[in-house]
């Protein structure tokens, strides 16, 4: 599977509109061209590493400059010190990459619950791929250049995807039916948890409680979970619908 597909999975398992998963797609894509592990090429040069030597020096802790040097990095091309201290401590914290898609994923998607809750609920409800990218565009991204010129194109990369997916995502048929909805809180009675909703492999954890934070009822593994703090549990990630029971 793609990155494109998976993104546009998990935002709309998060709860986004197809014009608002669109939009906010076409913005990151003007961004990094939806890689993870993209260094703003402006500073390749400068810090004479590439995106592959730079993400590599980071997570081995050789390069500790990440969050102060000013470089736009992954998805959404984090670049403000503390947002890219955030986005280390995320990382770190579940055991990723700094240049892994989901921890990326699940970081911007913190970003717009915590910080960003007027923008997340827009993308939640839009209708229209233009006023979604707008939206990110001025209130989330907030690059030097906002003009006319650059709304156009960056709404243009979102209404690809819409074009592309939209159609999809409005079908009425699924693989599993939906018992929950996002921020509910379940028991999670299994092992193992998945990098995305249709992963093959997945890697170990510990049961317990969980909030539900996305849904792709498409997916193999269709629910998304977050350990509840101080419960016991590890899961982190997208989960088999069997293993997921009420407290």
């Amino acid at each position: 599977m793609t990155n494109e597909k998976k993104i546009w999975n998990y935002l709309i398992g998060r709860g986004l509109s197809p014009a608002g998963a669109a939009g906010l797609m076409g913005n990151l894509y003007a961004e990094s061209a939806l890689k993870p592990t993209n260094l703003q090429n402006s500073f390749e040069k400068p810090l004479d590493m590439n995106d592959a030597e730079y993400t590599a020096a980071v997570d081995s802790g050789s390069y500790k400059g990440f969050a102060k040097d000013g470089a736009g990095y992954g998805l959404a091309q984090w670049t403000y010190r503390t947002r890219k201290a955030a986005l280390l401590a995320h990382c770190r914290a579940v055991g990723a990459s700094i240049g892994d898609l989901q921890a990326q994923l699940d970081f911007l998607f913190t970003e717009l619950s915590e910080r960003y809750s007027g923008v997340l609920n827009a993308l939640k409800t839009a209708t229209t791929v233009r006023t979604a990218s707008d939206l990110v565009l001025t209130k989330f991204e907030r690059p030097r250049d906002m003009g006319e010129k650059v709304k156009i194109k960056r709404a243009g990369y979102g209404q690809r995807y819409f074009d592309l997916y939209a159609e999809e995502t409005g079908k009425d048929e699924t693989d599993h039916p939906v018992s929950w909805k996002i921020g509910d809180e379940v028991v999670f009675t299994g092992n193992v948890h998945y990098a995305s909703s249709s992963a093959k492999r997945g890697l170990p954890c510990k049961g317990g409680r969980a909030t539900i934070t996305g849904i792709f009822p498409k997916g193999k593994h269709p629910y998304h979970l977050i350990r509840k703090p101080g419960k016991g549990a590890t899961v982190y990630g997208w989960v088999d619908v069997e293993y997921i029971t009420n407290p």
